[in-house]
């Protein structure tokens, strides 16, 4: 049997604290916010060279967030390393943009409420969309001053996600 085969899948909770190696040896970090086979995670802005204390760490900077596949946890190269974080206040969970019928609607983070698209939504807020974990890596490497920042990266920003939380 593959060691692949034998694997389990990991059993993410809200508010567990995650490490990821990252291209120069250095870590990163961040924050199950919603667990899932898609979650919905924050990732913290600095890398570190050791894993720091855990409230140097917590006090970071939330630079990315968003929903993502738990893959990297899965095939073992980003792992929990602390449970029951709390989540900051200040993660957004964006307003959707969504088509029943022919009308645009607006609708909450999880899908579950919508109502008519208001005009300063239409072209603001975006369909619900996945990036994979590599692409939250790859951004935050980016922040970091390895490799460059690319233009699809703008959408993974806190700041992108907090413009998009129109209604609560």
């Amino acid at each position: 049997m593959s060691s692949d085969s034998k694997r389990k899948r990991v059993k993410l909770r809200r508010g567990d604290l995650f490490e990821l190696p990252v291209t120069d040896g250095r870590l990163g970090y961040g924050l199950v916010i919603i667990p899932g086979g898609v979650l919905y995670a924050a990732f913290f802005r600095s890398l570190h060279s050791s894993r720091p204390d855990m409230a140097s760490l917590l006090a970071d900077e939330i630079a990315l967030v968003g929903t993502t596949m738990d893959s990297m946890f899965y095939h073992g190269r980003w792992s929990v390393i602390a449970h029951g974080q709390p989540i900051p206040a200040a993660i957004p969970f964006p307003n959707w943009k969504v088509k029943i019928g022919d009308e645009l609607r607006t609708t909450d983070f999880e899908r579950r409420y919508h109502w008519p698209m208001r005009p300063d939504e239409v072209d603001l807020l975006d369909y619900k969309f996945s990036r994979a974990p590599l692409g939250y890596q790859d951004a935050l490497e980016a922040i970091n001053g390895i490799g460059e920042w690319q233009e699809s990266y703008d959408k993974l920003t806190l700041a992108y996600a907090a413009r998009r939380v129109t209604r609560a």
